[in-house]
């Protein structure tokens, strides 16, 4: 049984790999990254029952175990700020049953061989202080690593405190597509690849 994410990097603290008992904040970190529709998509597979929190938590175990690329940074009080991130194949991904993140897929699919920053998020109240920047180099030492030349990410078009930081580290946007709400009623009308060469 995984306890901890691998990382093709050493880490210094505060930065760490994620671990099993990091799940339930990083599910929270990674919702708020993602506008609120990552607890959409919970909610609709927890039912009227479930915890759509409890789905969230098992996601972030699941991706440790799937072997993604996890890293937090943790001053001694707990997760503050999370990476979550992987390289994208060779060979396109599927959509038949994309739903909701079809557009996310499709987007992906233009940049095969790169190394995707899948999350970002810093907990409100260790918020400009540096760590997503921190993050930041990271994710592109980790890039380098693996031998990418190129590192992505994609974002709504509504968050914008995100895009002025990417943009302030050099991401430019190579596409956008309209983003595919089904139920979910957050902000944001397209998703936009953002990229940067290494």
């Amino acid at each position: 049984m995984f306890t901890e994410a691998a990382c093709p990097i050493p880490l210094a603290p505060p930065l760490r790999p994620f671990r099993r008992e990091d799940a339930a904040v990083v599910a929270r970190l990674n919702n708020a990254a993602s506008g609120g529709i990552l607890l959409h998509h919970w909610q609709e597979k927890a039912g009227a029952e479930g915890d759509p929190w409890e789905i969230g938590r098992l996601r972030q175990i699941g991706r440790m175990e799937d072997g993604q690329t996890m890293v937090v940074v943790d001053r001694g009080e707990g997760v503050e700020a999370v990476l979550l991130g992987n390289p994208i194949g060779l060979e396109p991904m599927e959509l038949a049953e994309a739903g909701i993140y079809l557009p996310v897929l499709e987007l992906q699919n233009l940049v095969l061989g790169s190394w995707y920053l899948n999350d970002l998020a810093t907990v409100e109240s260790a918020r400009r202080q540096g760590l997503a920047r921190r993050l930041l180099d990271t994710a592109e030492a980790i890039a380098r690593a693996g031998r990418h030349d190129l590192i992505c990410l994609v974002v709504s078009d509504a968050h914008a405190p995100a895009r002025a930081l990417y943009a302030a580290y050099g991401y430019t946007e190579m596409a956008r597509r309209p983003i595919l709400k089904g139920g979910w009623d957050g902000p944001g009308n397209d998703w936009i690849l953002l990229t940067k060469p290494l």
